[in-house]
């Protein structure tokens, strides 16, 4: 199998900590001609990363449907719980991760001036808002976001709370995240995990971000 990723994409992101976290042997790459070229378009007709090639050759795009496909093709070590109410708990927390702040922070990031006062920016920031504190409600002292273990949630929301105080700041919010302090230790918490931290390594350098978590727009 093979994966199209990039380490500038932020979706791409929580499928990697999963392989690593697993230890799977999978080829990571970038999209073969670039994420627009045709060439790529013909092997995903999506065009989107993260984008898993299964053995047969098909295509599986979508960050969340290649996490679960691993899930149940390779399920040790177990990136998700035994019952249906920790699972519930674990496909819940991946939601809020992708859709009320990994998605915010990317679109946030998109606006190459924040300083222009784009509307849509303070719709962004609500969304963020909105997720974070439905985070805290469900964020407990544990080092990860369920429990004791890496689940796929950790997958989803680690990658994302790394961008968020960067993003934050160009925005005007330089401490959101520490308005939110059982988020704020969750994230110190979670990145000692090497899956974790073997990613947000990667995702640095593109995107000028501290190690293991920057906490000012200068890192």
């Amino acid at each position: 199998m093979k994966l199209y990723s990039e380490n500038s994409s932020p979706f791409s992101a929580p499928v990697r900590v999963a392989i690593y976290a697993k230890g799977l042997n999978i080829d990571i790459e970038p999209p073969p001609g670039g994420l627009l070229s045709a060439k790529f378009h013909a092997i995903n007709s999506l065009g989107t990363i993260p984008c898993l090639i299964l053995e047969s050759g098909t295509p599986l795009p979508e960050s969340a449907a290649i996490m679960e496909y691993l899930e149940d093709k390779f399920p040790a070590p177990p990136l998700r719980p035994a019952g249906p109410e920790d699972k519930a708990r674990v496909r819940l927390l991946q939601r809020i991760g992708e859709l009320l702040i990994m998605t915010p922070l990317v679109e946030l990031s998109r606006q190459s001036d924040p300083a222009s006062g784009d509307p849509s920016a303070a719709v962004w920031l609500t969304r963020l808002v909105r997720g974070l504190s439905s985070l805290q409600l469900y964020v407990g002292d544990e080092p990860f976001a369920t429990g004791a273990q890496l689940t796929l949630a950790d997958c989803e929301l680690a990658p994302a709370l790394f961008m968020l105080p960067k993003i934050a700041a160009a925005h005007g919010k330089p401490e959101l995240l520490q308005a939110y302090p059982q988020i704020d230790r969750y994230v110190a918490s979670s990145s000692q995990h090497p899956a974790i931290r073997q990613v947000l390594d990667e995702m640095a350098p593109t995107w000028k971000l501290g190690k293991y978590g920057a906490r000012t727009a200068s890192g």
